[in-house]
């Protein structure tokens, strides 16, 4: 009876023993080698996640690049076709375009700089200028771009560059001359007069003259 209770005592510790050395093994694999497996393979999960949302950001990016290049070649070629029709206004809104999408390119900023100033002059001389009759000497110096012996002639072209904005002197006839004389500025001294003239041309295209009176 004892020796069967020793016996069975016995097979009972070996039965604890191998339960226990066998969940200690199972334990010993879970967190040193199973977890570390799982959260191995998450990582890489995660960082293939990753990869892939920084490939769809960069593809997006290039697209979107590629959709402004059309957009600003687009916007160059209707500009350019406005410009050399002198549509000012849709040259200056095409350039804009063009600028916004690509503000480090200089070309659309010169032909804007360009189209600015041609739309400003414009603006300037959609304001009627004024016409000032010169009848006596003034010791200034005037730039003539037309000289007439018809008053009327002269008072007709006068007109018309004040209608663009011109100040406009209409130089009657003096000393026992017969002639009309339209200028377009006057100055204190000769050089200023000569270096304003390159600015204008004469009825006959011709470049203008310089008259003390």
């Amino acid at each position: 009876m004892d020796e069967n209770s020793s016996s069975g005592s016995k097979t009972t510790g070996i039965v604890v023993t191998i339960v226990v050395v066998i969940i200690g093994l199972v334990g010993a694999w879970y967190w040193f080698m199973y977890i570390p497996e799982q959260e191995a393979i998450e990582k890489a999960r995660q960082e293939q996640r990753a990869r892939q949302a920084a490939a769809a950001r960069k593809k997006k990016r290039e697209e979107e690049e590629a959709k402004k290049k059309v957009d600003y070649d687009r916007y160059i070629e209707n500009g350019d076709r406005e410009f050399e029709a002198e549509s000012w206004e849709a040259a200056q809104s095409a350039y804009s375009e063009a600028s916004s999408l690509f503000p480090e390119e200089q070309y659309p900023q010169d032909q804007l700089a360009f189209v600015n100033e041609k739309l400003a002059t414009i603006a300037a001389r959609s304001v009627p200028g004024t016409i000032k009759r010169i009848t006596s000497a003034t010791r200034r110096f005037y730039i003539i771009v037309s000289s007439s012996i018809d008053g009327d002639l002269a008072m007709d072209y006068a007109n018309k560059m004040a209608e663009e904005g011109n100040s406009v002197r209409l130089i009657e006839p003096y000393d026992g001359q017969r002639f009309y004389r339209v200028s377009l500025g006057d100055y204190d001294t000769w050089d200023q007069a000569t270096s304003s003239s390159t600015s204008f041309s004469t009825t006959d295209g011709d470049a203008p003259w310089i008259l003390k009176y």
